[in-house]
């Protein structure tokens, strides 16, 4: 299986070649804050996987508080998506933003983290793994 995943002006992507190791939905501040939305979709993949990265990016470093670990973000130096991530305490993993795949490739997650900041009004399927 191949994955590409896509900024919104599609100068920049990543492609992989595996299912993802781990796909949640992540509801901490710096998630909702990265993706402007109620929460963010988080699919992460060993580095080994990624068969081509391509367009022109910058780079922010930052330290994620509630995690404790820093973050390297890779964004589209045109219209600024935040596509892919590395994590200090996951150096084989890297982390691509799950609604950069097509619509289509967007696989359902596994469970939900952070649900402690979770907006009020959203809800889980039953089958999802919930953790704290």
């Amino acid at each position: 299986m191949t994955l590409e995943a896509t900024c919104c002006c599609k100068q920049v992507s990543i492609t992989v070649s595996a299912q993802p190791e781990m796909n949640s939905v992540c509801h901490c501040t710096n998630c909702k804050q990265r993706t402007g939305s109620a929460f963010g979709i988080s699919t992460y993949f060993k580095t080994d996987a990624v068969l081509n990265m391509s367009g022109d990016t910058r780079i922010y470093t930052l330290w994620h508080q509630e995690q404790n670990h820093e973050q390297k973000r890779y964004f589209c130096s045109s219209c600024g998506t935040t596509l892919y991530w590395t994590i200090s305490t996951m150096p084989d993993y890297i982390g691509i933003a799950g609604g950069c795949f097509a619509a289509s490739e967007i696989l359902e997650p596994a469970y939900t983290l952070n649900n402690s900041n979770k907006c009020q009004w959203v809800s889980f399927p039953s089958n999802w793994q919930v953790e704290e």
